[in-house]
């Protein structure tokens, strides 16, 4: 499930600052994972008809989202035609045609670079705009179009932040050029629609937002990203795929689509 070293996996975890290191927890909870599963699988020689109570906890890495990730991007980037791999992908994902407002002539010229880099787990600050305008709307009053819960607007009093971090499943940005892939996976799972403050925002809605703002706080490669060359794709198995409507997503990313074709 994840055929690459811990040494090679620390890398592709963005530094939270200018000068920390990489958050070495994010590597744990793979390691703790795959133990694990490795005690189970080694005191039972079949899992055929075993209760889901017993197996869905220790087998929980065949689902889980952070390997699947993990498991299909760095294959790709670490393969001798990485950037013809990519290119494929996103041509499925976008067609053939880099988007015009990216203002680059093809996906190989998005993605050619020694410096291209690869990041999980990235958080990215909410956009000041949206929060200042969240907490506005609070302040005076007009929040019944995005919350209507008397005990979470009295919690929001006072609060001078009402909205933290999102965080990205996995980023692709090329240092060299600004262009950049905000990436959300999904495996069985829906789009989070878990906001308290505002509780007609969704995780693609917030993955939008942090992809078109820019951040000086970040690391080094991460500032070089350019907000008007970022891209968003929503990576999910092919039955989702061809059974979109099964999912909250399927229905928001064509939503959001449309609206951007207008």
């Amino acid at each position: 499930y994840l055929p690459f070293d811990e040494s090679v996996l620390m890398k592709h975890f963005a530094r939270t600052g200018k000068h920390v290191k990489a958050n070495r927890n994010h590597l744990n909870y793979y390691i703790q994972s795959i133990k694990k599963y490795k005690e189970y699988k080694k005191d039972k020689n079949s899992i055929f008809g075993k209760p889901l109570c017993e197996t869905s906890k220790p087998c929980q890495i065949q689902k889980d989202e952070r390997f699947w990730t993990i498991n299909t991007l760095m294959n790709i980037y670490y393969s001798p035609n990485r950037v013809n791999e990519l290119c494929i992908l996103f041509e499925k994902a976008f067609g053939k045609k880099v988007p015009i407002s990216i203002e680059i002539n093809s996906w190989e010229e998005c993605l050619t670079s020694n410096n291209l880099k690869l990041y999980f787990e990235v958080d990215l600050p909410s956009p000041t705009s949206y929060k200042k305008k969240l907490c506005s709307l609070y302040e005076k009053g007009n929040i019944q179009e995005h919350q209507i819960i008397p005990f979470i607007l009295a919690s929001a009093h006072g609060k001078k932040t009402l909205e933290g971090s999102t965080q990205v499943d996995a980023l692709i940005v090329n240092p060299d050029n600004g262009f950049s892939v905000l990436i959300e996976a999904k495996v069985l799972s829906d789009i989070s629609i878990g906001v308290t403050y505002d509780v007609v925002r969704n995780q693609i809605a917030r993955n939008i937002d942090v992809m078109l703002e820019s951040d000086e706080r970040l690391c080094d490669s991460l500032k070089k990203r350019e907000p008007n060359k970022s891209i968003f794709l929503l990576l999910t198995p092919k039955l989702f795929k061809d059974n979109p409507t099964s999912r909250l997503y399927g229905y928001k990313i064509r939503e959001y689509q449309d609206k951007n074709k207008r």
